[in-house]
């Protein structure tokens, strides 16, 4: 029964069925066929409350709330500018530019989608303008909008971290150093093109003063304050990550209102946004929970776990299979639903083959940032694709593969060194 509830929750999915409709209607109707009608309704009853009534879960639309005053406040234009002042004699320095703001600006947002379609309506324009090559233009704002994911705050750390019931502080602050990695090799990736074939990425020719890269700098600092909140916050246990939320979003909002950059619409829009994006992250994890219940009196997860750890293989194969799933997933699925529907069923196992949750957890996030790339499902493929209209996919896709070959490799380097990921939490009380 659990394997074909799975089946039929992928049927729902490919005919246009929301998520998390698919999910409560198939756990509700698995649930009275193995343990009859009244325990079911009782199930509707009290989960949908229950799985969303907690304190942890207030964080995901207070950390929405920061990035999208910052966001309306175009705190992410100052982030590009100033990192475009610090970048431009490298080669491809504008391309350099994109992604060490993407980075910064992630500090303060937590969603992939946002800064990508921030960064897309920023920096590919500048990009154009300055004769670099469209697709590299194009697959550089694609690839590095995700960072944000990984870099707190991300959503999709604190949802890992509700789904595994993992540390969320810990998860948080694993996400910085992996991060800051991605979007290195992501920079070197850059370097070693324009190095190559300079005419894709022409050197800024432009001679900048101390005093324009001195403002540039100074309209940088709210990001500065608001990262430090997060970050040195949660780092150093002055506050929780809820509380590191509630601070921050206060301070982006009157840090906003300070420098006069946010107006009515822009408070209202980001207010809008928050709930809009909250309540659909609610709705999926309600239907998660009733098919998650489900599972258990279906006993899957326990048969998939018992059967994936008495097999007569290394457990690094077993995690490598599971990483291709996730790749293979990514390519049809939004990252949010599949971690709902597979993390229930594939993390014990993970638990009893002796991988540390926290590891895990950079893993699946760095999975979710390949995913947005990925054809031909790729949620940043279609932002890129309304930011450049006259750009084909076919080109799109052909300016992301060489980005998306470096996330692979990113993540095989996580795989290889654990301790690239496990060094600041461990440093943690």
């Amino acid at each position: 029964m659990g394997w074909i509830s799975i089946f039929v929750v992928f049927l729902l999915l490919f005919l246009g069925v929301h998520v998390a409709f698919a999910l409560s209607l198939v756990g509700f109707l698995g649930y009275v066929i193995i343990g009859g009608t009244g325990p079911a309704l009782s199930v509707m009853g009290v989960v949908p409350f229950g799985s969303i009534a907690m304190y942890a879960l207030s964080v995901i639309p207070l950390f929405l709330l920061m990035g999208n005053f910052a966001f309306h406040a175009g705190l992410g234009s100052d982030i590009f500018r100033a990192m475009q002042h610090l970048t431009a004699r490298i080669p491809g320095g504008l391309a350099q530019a994109t992604v060490a703001g993407c980075a910064v600006f992630g500090a303060v947002s937590g969603s992939g989608l946002a800064a990508c379609a921030m960064m897309s309506k920023i920096a590919i324009p500048e990009m154009i303008k300055h004769g670099y090559d469209r697709k590299l233009a194009i697959g550089v704002v694609g690839a590095a909008g995700p960072l944000a994911q990984m870099i707190p705050p991300s959503i999709l750390m604190v949802i890992y971290g509700i789904i595994t019931d993992t540390s969320i502080g810990k998860l948080l602050i694993a996400g910085i150093i992996p991060g800051i990695i991605c979007a290195i090799n992501y920079m070197l990736l850059i370097y070693i093109r324009a190095k190559r074939n300079p005419s894709i990425a022409p050197l800024f020719l432009k001679k900048i003063s101390r005093k324009e890269s001195f403002l540039a700098l100074k309209n940088a600092w709210a990001v500065g304050i608001l990262a430090f909140i997060i970050i040195g916050g949660i780092y150093s246990g002055a506050f929780t990550p809820t509380e590191a939320g509630g601070i921050a979003a206060f301070f982006a909002l009157a840090l906003s209102l300070f420098m006069k950059r946010l107006s009515w619409k822009g408070l209202a829009d980001s207010l809008s946004d928050s709930v809009k994006i909250t309540g659909m992250i609610f709705l999926i994890m309600v239907g998660a929970y009733i098919f998650g219940t489900f599972l258990a009196i279906s006993q899957l997860p326990f048969k998939v776990s018992e059967f994936l750890t008495t097999l007569p293989v290394h457990r690094f194969f077993i995690l490598a299979g599971i990483m291709v799933l996730y790749l293979i997933l990514g390519t049809f699925l939004d990252m949010i639903a599949a971690m709902f529907l597979t993390l229930p069923i594939i993390f014990p196992a993970i638990q009893k083959l002796g991988y540390d949750p926290i590891w895990f957890g950079v893993l699946i996030v760095q999975q979710a940032e390949i995913a947005l790339l990925t054809p031909p499902y790729g949620l940043n493929l279609f932002i890129l694709k309304g930011a450049v209209p006259e750009a084909s996919m076919g080109e799109i896709i052909k300016g992301v593969f060489p980005f998306l070959c470096v996330a692979i490799l990113t993540l095989a380097i996580y795989v290889v060194f654990p301790q690239v990921v496990l060094f600041l939490p461990g440093k943690m009380g």
